[in-house]
């Protein structure tokens, strides 16, 4: 039985959108027929709004940075940096996604017809995914989305896995199942699970057998050239922003970072991996293979401690002053445990060139 896939717009936040390992499994996924996947088109346009924003946020710091270039430069007569960046408006970033999911075969439903009498009442009541501080209407019509989408199943046994991270409006808890208010939403017998994020989809019992049938069992890579990728890969996070390598746009220029560090303005410093913690996994779609390797490392980072909060915690354990920084923060460093996940797309002509890239990291 096929199943039906809906994604929420968490589901799709982040660093590669559309290229780390986990989408292009679900893309391939989708495109082949193994899963009927949904984008609902109000997670699109959330999407493609939240894209423009994190693309003009990069773009001005771009262009302060050519600005203090620029002054520094006149001084001396040096000549000044002229740069075009392009100003792409938030169409843009929908259509090249919409033709990208249409593409892999799958659905972009637009809202159903709703009264704005019933939304208001469910928002009075406070019925999910309506919140009582009166927020949640995209929620609602992303749910009203859901709730026809399963209601015009013939066979209420299909089983239907939504992605979303949202616990707060669509759950009872973190972690856990549908919120009852929506449940009843839903008949009775319809067969519905939440997840939380993209891996978690690929791990569901409905979808890890699909998934497992593009998996490329032979050993593309030896153990040495595993370790190869991961130390390059490596190399090329120290001394960055954890923030830059790691955050998650949220909007407002706002960043979500999925490690706690407790400092500000942490960078990796650095980054010991274990080899004999290295995974791989290897995946084709048409001609195109994706690799994807974990590895946990023990790192340390660089950043800045508030001296208030240093000494309010009893000289905070396990923070290390490097320096005096001024009369308000300590530079400092700390350790932590990561498992960091990569990946990158391939052909069997581009093997020799391949360049593993950044998709996640979690403590452990």
């Amino acid at each position: 039985m096929q199943p039906v896939v809906i994604i929420d717009t968490n589901a799709l936040y982040g660093r590669k959108p559309f290229t780390q390992a986990y989408s292009v499994r679900l893309l391939a996924l989708a495109e082949s027929g193994h899963v009927r996947l949904i984008v609902p088109e109000v997670v699109l346009l959330e999407l493609s709004r939240q894209w423009l924003e994190e693309v003009q946020g990069k773009s001005a710091e771009v262009l302060t940075g050519v600005k203090k270039l620029n002054e520094a430069f006149v001084e001396f007569e040096l000549g000044q940096v002229g740069l075009e960046v392009p100003k792409p408006d938030r169409t843009a970033f929908y259509d090249y996604a919409e033709n990208l999911f249409r593409s892999k075969r799958a659905e972009i439903p637009s809202p159903p017809e709703v009264s704005v009498r019933d939304l208001l009442a469910k928002e009075i009541e406070v019925r999910k995914p309506f919140a009582r501080q009166g927020t949640g209407f995209r929620d609602a019509l992303i749910w009203e989305t859901v709730r026809e989408l399963c209601a015009d199943l013939d066979d209420p046994e299909t089983p239907v896995v939504f992605v979303t991270n949202n616990h707060t409006d669509f759950c009872d808890r973190k972690g856990g199942s549908l919120h009852p208010d929506l449940r009843e939403d839903l008949a009775a017998s319809q067969a519905f699970d939440v997840v939380p994020s993209l891996r978690h989809l690929l791990d569901h019992e409905a979808v890890a057998p699909l998934a497992e049938a593009f998996r490329v069992i032979e050993d593309t890579f030896t153990p040495d050239r595993l370790e190869e990728l991961v130390d390059s890969a490596i190399a090329d996070l120290h001394g960055v922003d954890v923030e830059e390598a790691l955050g998650v746009h949220v909007g407002d220029g706002m960043y979500e970072v999925p490690i706690s560090t407790g400092l500000s303005g942490a960078a990796f410093e650095e980054i010991m991996f274990e080899e004999d913690t290295i995974s791989s996994e290897i995946y084709r779609a048409g001609d195109e293979l994706t690799i994807r390797v974990t590895v946990d490392a023990d790192c340390s980072f660089d950043g800045y401690i508030d001296k208030s909060d240093y000494f309010l915690h009893d000289e905070a354990p396990g923070f290390s002053v490097l320096e005096d920084w001024n009369d308000y923060v300590f530079r400092a460093s700390v350790l932590g445990r990561l498992r960091f996940t990569f990946s990158a797309s391939f052909t069997e002509a581009t093997m020799e060139d391949i360049v593993l890239s950044l998709d996640e990291a979690e403590e452990i």
